[in-house]
């Protein structure tokens, strides 16, 4: 668990995770970056008062590292057989999570992760619908590439598929993990319901720029050395996309990389005169239509 300004969550996210009910001893990592508000005294009063520090081990950095470089920070210092991920600012529902995804993966060697359907609720709003209305059954690195098919907070995966040259200049880490796990094996999808992602105004997605966003190309640089044979064009397409779509400021250098890069990798995955001519119509239309956001 990776906190930072999750002072009005965290108790929430930390409790839902003690009341699992499993027949296997686990720990909670929780790193809180430098947190601005009152989200470190929370967490030290509650593992006192609960004498819970043999159960969480609690990691306060005096300074800022950024949110991937604590998500790595994080991961590195898990020591059990399986991990698991849930953010400061959600939370699980299904109190039977850690048990469903442990005795899948005890029973199912040639799958290296397993993730859930969750429940998405919007901040400030009655708002709420499922994360996704069908799941596929398993995942292969190639379905990963674009739209995200589960929520971090249900994502359980084998220690041995985690390397320590992880990419701490990344924008998207969680993304960056679910490739890597792939790498080593398939990633089962279960139905089941087991976390809530919390949806905010404060999140990173409506604050990012491009300068930030094209951090995300070293993605596929750093998957090509675990796996040679996934659609590199499609994923350098996606991520030219979300330089382009999910930036709220777009630099004009970026903004030209980021263009030819989604036309030619467009293109480059397309096959056929036609499919080309369709993929060149399409990037055109995102670029003139995100054009306004460069400053």
């Amino acid at each position: 668990m990776i906190t930072y300004g999750h002072e009005r969550y965290i108790l929430q996210a930390l409790t839902s995770i003690l009341n699992q009910t499993c027949d296997f001893e686990f720990e909670i990592i929780l790193s809180n970056d430098c947190s601005p508000d009152n989200t470190d005294s929370i967490v030290l009063d509650f593992i006192n008062k609960e004498n819970l520090s043999n159960k969480i081990k609690y990691f306060s950095h005096e300074q800022n590292l950024g949110i991937t470089p604590n998500f790595v920070f994080a991961l590195q210092q898990c020591k059990a057989k399986y991990i698991a991920i849930c953010e400061g600012d959600d939370y699980w529902t299904d109190s039977l999570k850690l048990q469903k995804q442990v005795d899948f993966l005890e029973q199912n060697n040639s799958f290296s992760g397993i993730a859930t359907n969750s429940l998405v609720k919007y901040e400030g709003s009655t708002k709420e619908h499922l994360f996704k209305k069908k799941l596929k059954s398993e995942l292969q690195t190639n379905d990963l590439l674009e739209s995200r098919h589960f929520h971090t907070a249900t994502f359980m995966f084998r220690k041995t598929a985690f390397r320590n040259d992880f990419p701490k200049q990344v924008l998207s880490a969680d993304r960056t993990l679910f490739l890597l796990v792939s790498c080593f094996g398939s990633i089962k999808l279960l139905d089941d319901v087991t976390a809530v992602y919390r949806k905010n105004d404060g999140g990173i997605s409506r604050q990012v720029t491009s300068k930030q966003m094209k951090l995300d190309y070293n993605i596929a640089k750093y998957i090509k050395n675990y796996n040679s044979d996934f659609n590199l064009y499609k994923l350098k397409s996606f991520i030219s996309k979300t330089v382009l779509e999910y930036s709220f400021k777009v630099y004009f250098v970026d903004f030209v990389k980021a263009s030819i890069y989604l036309t030619y990798f467009n293109v480059k995955e397309r096959r056929g005169v036609k499919g080309k001519t369709k993929s060149i119509k399409q990037s055109l239309k995102l670029i003139k239509k995100n054009c306004v956001k460069i400053g």
